[in-house]
């Protein structure tokens, strides 16, 4: 949202300070504008409005989860559910809260509930798959990214994670290899990226299966990932590392 639309907002609730719409308008406003603190004063203002309660909850959720503030967020996400238990963006919103508090078990009940709702919601699908993933259960994982690609073909997180749920499968307990999920797991990494080119995390995990494979592609992938990485502080660890994995694949394949 642009300075002139929310200016335009603050100006409506100036004029008519009892006007609900208007100030709900400039909640949202402020949302979109990511000004989480005069969200935070205009939301805690329309809570004592019983017509507009629903909506705020819903709001405080997301404005509260953007400051960290995860208690708070998961409170008013109940709230909020309480007064409208189909709200499928609050619950999702609510399961997003729950993970990262940790508590993984509750928020896959409320991702999968919204999946259920909405079928053809990719990234309720994604949610759940991710947190299937956290939770080693990669066949299952698995299946929820392959949902939520029919339902967005172009969504190169799930992909990535695909690959990573098919890069695990791939790596047997007692250290062989399981070819067919490694060879999934590329044609997921490559997917990311030819959707997402210079997919930094794609780009590692992929050099990462070639090296396991000892696969002289590795030397390009490694090439291509310190070339999308270079000046990203935030990757200058794992730019080491693939330096180092880089020179070790060289001399296994001298």
């Amino acid at each position: 949202m642009d300075e002139t639309e929310l200016a335009r907002l603050h100006r409506a609730v100036q004029i008519d300070p009892a006007d609900t719409e208007a100030r709900l308008a400039l909640l949202w406003g402020l949302i979109a504008a990511a000004q989480w603190a005069e969200a935070e004063q205009v939301g805690n203002a329309l809570l004592h409005d019983a017509d507009a309660r629903t909506t705020v909850h819903a709001c405080m959720g997301i404005v509260y989860s953007k400051q960290g503030r995860w208690d708070e967020a998961i409170q008013q996400c109940h709230q909020a559910l309480a007064l409208c238990p189909d709200d499928a963006l609050v619950r999702c919103n609510l399961g997003l809260a729950l993970a990262r508090q940790g508590d993984t078990k509750a928020a896959l009940e409320h991702f999968e509930k919204t999946a259920a709702q909405e079928p053809q919601w990719a990234e309720a699908h994604y949610n759940v798959g991710t947190l299937l993933l956290r939770q080693e259960r990669y066949h299952e994982a698995i299946k929820a990214f392959e949902r939520a690609l029919e339902c967005r073909t172009a969504y190169p997180e799930a992909q990535f994670n695909r690959g990573n749920a098919h890069a695990l499968r791939g790596l047997e307990a007692d250290g062989a290899l399981d070819y067919y999920e490694l060879d999934c797991a590329i044609s997921a990494y490559k997917t990311a990226i030819q959707q997402r080119p210079g997919y930094a995390a794609a780009l590692y995990n992929l050099g990462m299966v070639y090296q396991r494979l000892r696969s002289s592609e590795g030397l390009r992938v490694w090439d291509e990932y310190l070339e999308a990485t270079q000046g990203l502080s935030a990757e200058e660890v794992w730019r080491l590392r693939a330096q180092e994995y880089k020179q070790d694949l060289q001399d296994r394949l001298r």
